[in-house]
């Protein structure tokens, strides 16, 4: 009786193809992420709630995120972002992320769809995994809240270089509200970017990027941005789970021909860095310093800014995190000093996949 009921069992089995019996292709890997924010700045625009963000308690943004294998040689990602309408308290679903990618093609990586940009190294980041709770002054201002995140189709692979060295380009359909937004459909930007990462010894690395990107604007003239970045990443072999570093600065210029305010003040060219510093001096307890500045190559009619911020945060797990930030922001444009205090938690359920290093 029990050997029928065996060769019952095998046979069963048998009928379903090995791939089926793991579900793989039928159950992509599913994932939620959250981030809620307690706020109080003294800003302007921070007491109304259809700005965003705003004073008081809000859903930062809400991330749903699905990742699979398509076949042995495509690789599909679909990640939907609910956040709060701008001008508007009402919650909407945008696709933030939604691409197909090759996994097998020899030497180089092809990407198509709609995804973030290879413009520097924070550009290409999701709220989530943000080092600070915003994105540093320069990409807001030259990129916009999104950021340079458009429908494209890419191309990646490998330098033959002594160290790693990774070359990707990409072109872009031009409807960045801020930078690149031309009224011509079929008018298409190209952008290109080399990254080289070095093994400094056993604990430590650097990798410094170049980004460029060149397209039309409204005014039909040719916008264009460069990019420079430099990060320098320690954490000991030994005792690494609880000390590590991260020291990372990123520039931005802008050239934006035909640009102006509505004095007709030029305000084409736009340029800022930001740096900050990250100290783990604990198994979850993370200190943060950054500082940026608006206004290295910048037109006349426009203010130079600088932002001052420290954060410490608490990440009990990789799927939790708690992080206070303080911020001084000093713009010549305004008359007073802002300073806003914040309180974020970074929840993840699911089978996230892990970031780029």
């Amino acid at each position: 009786m029990r050997f029928s009921l065996f060769l019952a069992a095998a046979l069963m089995a048998a009928q379903v193809p090995a791939h089926a019996a793991t579900g793989k292709p039928f159950n992509p890997d599913l994932s939620v992420n959250f981030l809620g924010l307690a706020q109080s700045g003294t800003s302007y625009s921070n007491d109304r709630t259809v700005a965003n963000s705003h004073n008081g308690l809000q859903l930062q943004e809400a991330e749903l995120q699905i990742l699979s294998d398509v076949d042995p040689y495509f690789r599909a990602n679909a990640l939907l972002s609910i956040s709060q309408q701008d001008g508007k308290t009402d919650y909407g679903i945008d696709p933030e992320e939604v691409f197909l990618e090759s996994i097998s093609l020899p030497y180089i990586t092809v990407k198509a769809g709609k995804f973030k940009m290879a413009m520097g190294k924070h550009n290409q980041l999701h709220t989530h995994a943000y080092p600070f709770v915003d994105a540093p002054l320069i990409n807001q201002r030259l990129l916009g809240s999104e950021g340079l995140n458009e429908n494209a189709v890419g191309v990646s692979g490998l330098i033959p270089t002594p160290w790693f060295t990774e070359l990707t380009v990409q072109g872009f359909s031009l409807a960045n509200s801020n930078l690149f937004n031309t009224y011509n459909s079929g008018d298409i930007g190209g952008l290109a970017h080399l990254k080289n990462l070095w093994d400094l010894n056993d604990d430590a690395t650097v990798e410094l990027g170049f980004s460029g990107a060149e397209g039309k604007n409204s005014v039909n003239q040719m916008a264009s941005i460069l990019g420079s970045d430099l990060t320098f990443k320690w954490r000991p072999a030994e005792g690494g789970k609880y000390h590590a570093l991260i020291w990372s600065t990123e520039y931005l210029y802008g050239q934006r021909p035909g640009l102006a305010d509505a004095s007709g003040n030029s305000q084409r060219n736009l340029g800022g860095l930001g740096t900050w510093l990250q100290y783990q001096f604990g198994e979850r307890w993370w200190a943060q310093g950054r500082y940026e500045y608006v206004g290295v190559q910048r037109s006349a009619a426009l203010p130079v800014a600088t932002k001052e911020s420290a954060l410490l945060a608490f990440l009990p797990s990789e799927f939790s995190g708690f992080r206070l930030q303080y911020d001084w922001i000093q713009d010549r444009a305004r008359t007073q000093n802002d300073h806003t205090i914040a309180f974020q938690y970074n929840v993840t359920i699911g089978a996230h996949p892990a970031h780029s290093y």
